[in-house]
C-alpha cells in the first residue's frame, strides 16, 4: 500500500491472538504490534503508523485518546 504515515482513533480490543482497533467510523483494523499495549486494551487509543494492505496496519505507536 503505502508508506505514509497515518493516524486511526477508535477503541482497542483484543481477539484471540491479535489486536484490532474498533475505528470511531465502527470499521475493525487489525494492527501489526511491535509491543503488546496491554494497559490500553478496552480503552479509546489512537494509533499511528502505515498500511500493509486494506485493513491491517503496522503500528509505530499507541497512545491514550
Amino acid at each position: 500500500m503505502t508508506s505514509d504515515i497515518i493516524a486511526r482513533s477508535g477503541r482497542l480490543i483484543r481477539q484471540g491472538g491479535a489486536f484490532l482497533l474498533q475505528g470511531d467510523d465502527g470499521t475493525p483494523l487489525e494492527l501489526r504490534l511491535m509491543r503488546v499495549p496491554v494497559d490500553h486494551v478496552g480503552k479509546s487509543v489512537t494509533v499511528t503508523g502505515r498500511m500493509l494492505a486494506p485493513g491491517l496496519m503496522e503500528v509505530d505507536g499507541v497512545r491514550g485518546s
